[in-house]
Formats: C-alpha cells, structure tokens, sequence
C-alpha cells in the first residue's frame, strides 16, 4: 500500500508543485523611443498592476536603447514577474537596439515582425570618456549580465555576448534561426495564435497561454508619463533649459514679477529635472550659465560687443559639451545648437535695442519728470506763487519775473518741493 502511495505521489509530484493558472488577459503597453526612467516607471506600474489582476503582458518593443539603469530595472521586475511577459519587437520596420535587445533576451516569450531587427548591444559611454580599463570592465560586466540572462531563459548564450562583445545585429529570420527569439509572427494577432496553449513556468507557477481568445487591454502611458518622457529627450530639455534662462534674463532686464519671470522659473525647473536623469556634463552647463552672464553684462555695461561675443561662444561651446555619450540617441541635435546661438544672437541684439531706447528716452516719472512740463499759474508769480502742472498744485517761483495768474508756464528746474518756472510765450494747450 505504502508503494502505491508514493507511486501516486510521485506522479502528481509536478501538479502539486507547480499551480496552473490560465492566462486570458493580456496588458499591451508599447515602448516607443529611448528607454529612460520615465519607460521604466512605465513598464514596472504596468507589470505589477498586471500582477494584481492575474494578466500576462506584451510589450510591443521599437528602440534605439537608453540607459543601463533604467533598462536593468525593468529586466529585473520582468525576470522577478509573478506573471508572464512577452516581448515583441514591432510594428514591422522596428528595431531592438541596445538595451532593447538585452529587454527582449529576459522576456518569457520573444517576436519579432518579419522585418524587424535585434542586437548591436555594445555599452556605450554616458558620460564623460572612460579609458580602455575602465571599458573593459564595463564590457565584461555586460557580458556575464547578458550570459547569466540568456541562460535563464533558453536562448543563445554565443549570439547574446556577440551582440555585446562584436556589437552584431540580426534581421528577425537570424534572430529566430539563432535562438534569440523564440516566435516569427507578422502580426500580434499571428503571435497569439502560436503562442496559444502554451506552458510557461514561473515561480513554480504554470501558466497556460489562452492567448487567442484572450482580452487585450491596452495600457498607454498616461498624460503625466508622456510628459516626462518628452522632456526627457536631450533635445526637448536643452531647449527648456535655454528658454528658461532667457525667460529670468528678460524679467532681470525688466524688474517686476511678470510673465517671463514665471514662464523662465518653471522652464528652468522641468530643465532640471530633464537633465537629472541624462548623463550631464557639469563644466559644458557651467559654460552656458557663463555664456548668459556674460550677455547679461553686456546689457548694462556695453563694451563694444565683447563681452557679448565671449558669451554667445560660451553657450555654444556649453551647448556642444552639456551631454556627452557617444550613443546617437543622447546627443543634441548641432543644427539645434546653432539655431539656439543665431536666437540668443538676435534675442539681445533686441534687448540690447530696447534698453538703449530706453537709456535715451525722455525721464517722465519721478522729479526729473517734471522738467519740461508745462502747466497754468493758478497765482500771480511774483517772484512766488502757485502753479497747475499735471493736475496738480504746485508751489512756484518766476525765473523771469512776475507772471500773471492763468498764463501758460514751463518747467525749467525743480528743488526739493518748489518748481522754478518761466514764462511760456505761445498759446497753452492742454494736454
């Protein structure tokens, strides 16, 4: 009796270990562009809000690649997943570059559309230039990253270094043929229906795909992570950066809380905050706060142009320096960087217009506002009297004598509280 018990229990040994359970909902989220921290919040929200309600989940994959960090965190929650998570590279013409390919090397299954590419996942440098050491290290440390990941999911150790070590790409026929992806499909729909039926394990949990009557939900990034994900971009932050300083420089040059003070704080702290999660050359920002000082000098020291010239150089030097990487996709665009110089260029040739005007404007405020004006004698001056200037009653004296009440007078000088006035032979006109 004894025998047949554990005969029993041996085989049902895998059903009472591994508890199945059908998968019939499905959250496709997409990843469109550069892999950053604003994807990968994206991406693990998604797969633990996925968890909670039992689903697999699709990521429909077209990248250049992005960050290690970011793209470490997101193979990490796909490889610790307490659900299924199937990564495609589409729509047909994509690409899973870099990061994208090592994402695509951890997910339970792999696709990949007909035309479709993978690979060239060589580490590159995100910040300043590193020496051959200190690049080796960091291609070794990928290397055994990439191994240790194709080995837990089945797929081509070889191919996988390759990708990291000799920077190959494949076309998705390679890629299936090579076991580094395990579907071809030229469709999501194509993909469900393969992919149907199928068993995946994790967590000593069996999955049963039911994935060609399955509920796709759709799982968009929401206003808030389009947002950051947008200013993340070099380009979009280098442009809030600038504009946020030529919002505080106009307020500068014009005092008073208004429109371009707000508009250039605001600018500057969503800069900031873009330019947190770049890899940011501190001395190339530096160059550009400079570049600006200086501009802003020669505002109100004007010296012939020099000072403006020796700016105008630092914010495209800065410019050319403030993120450095050799990946393509973390550069900021040079015709961005000129375009920004000729605006600058232009923005304080209009400031510096607008401040002269003002220099040479006539003073209509305040007691040196008052010369020049002219008004009505309310008394007779003799040499003393009262005056009307401006709708308002003056104490005055005669620089010519006496003037009889209600003759037109001018302002000639004004001292403490008293207008010295003269006479004013054409006809007054009120104005």
């Amino acid at each position: 009796m004894k025998k047949i018990i554990i005969l029993i229990c041996i085989l049902f040994l895998p059903f009472i270990i591994h508890a199945q359970t059908t998968i019939d909902e499905i959250y496709l989220l997409t990843v469109d562009g550069t892999i950053g921290p604003p994807i990968a919040n994206y991406i693990i929200d998604r797969i633990e809000t996925a968890e909670a309600h039992n689903a697999a989940v699709l990521i429909e994959i077209n990248t250049p690649g992005g960050l290690d960090t970011s793209m470490r965190e997101i193979i990490q929650k796909i490889m610790n997943a307490e659900v299924p998570v199937i990564g495609y590279v589409a729509p047909e013409g994509a690409r899973a570059a870099s990061a994208g390919a090592i994402i695509m090397l951890a997910c339970d299954i792999s696709a990949m559309t007909p035309t479709s590419s993978i690979g060239a996942a060589h580490p590159v440098s995100m910040g300043a230039k590193i020496d051959s050491t200190m690049e080796k290290k960091v291609v070794n440390d990928m290397l055994s990253y990439v191994a240790s990941i194709a080995q837990k999911t089945g797929r081509n150790e070889d191919i996988a270094k390759k990708m990291v070590s000799e920077s190959i790409s494949l076309h998705a026929r390679e890629a299936f043929e090579e076991n580094v992806i395990t579907y071809l499909a030229s469709s999501r729909t194509d993909l469900f229906k393969q992919i149907d039926s199928s068993e995946i394990i994790k967590n000593d949990k069996v999955f049963i795909m039911n994935t060609e009557h399955a509920d796709i939900i759709p799982y968009r990034m929401n206003f808030i992570e389009r947002f950051l994900y947008y200013i993340t971009n070099p380009n979009i932050a280098y442009i809030l950066l600038m504009l946020g300083i030529y919002g505080l420089i106009a307020e500068f040059s014009s005092p008073g809380i208004g429109f371009a003070g707000v508009f250039g704080a605001i600018a500057l702290l969503l800069a900031f905050f873009a330019l947190s999660n770049l890899p940011v050359n501190i001395v190339g920002l530096l160059l550009i706060v400079v570049g600006f000082i200086l501009l802003f000098l020669e505002l109100k020291v004007q010296s012939s142009g020099i000072l403006g010239i020796g700016g105008v150089v630092g914010i495209v030097l800065g410019s050319m320096m403030l993120i450095q990487s050799k990946a393509p996709f973390l550069r900021i665009s040079l015709s961005l960087i000129i375009g920004v110089a000729i605006f600058t260029i232009l923005f304080f040739l209009l400031l510096v217009t607008l401040v002269l005007k003002v220099h040479k404007s006539k003073v209509t405020t305040g007691r040196e506002g008052e010369i020049g004006e002219r008004g009505l004698t309310k008394t007779i001056l003799n040499p003393e009297g009262q005056v009307f200037v401006r709708g308002e009653l003056w104490t005055a004296i005669s620089t010519e004598g006496k003037i009889d009440k209600n003759e037109p007078i001018e302002v000639v000088k004004i001292d403490n509280l008293t207008l010295w006035v003269k006479r004013v032979s054409s006809q007054y006109e009120n104005s």
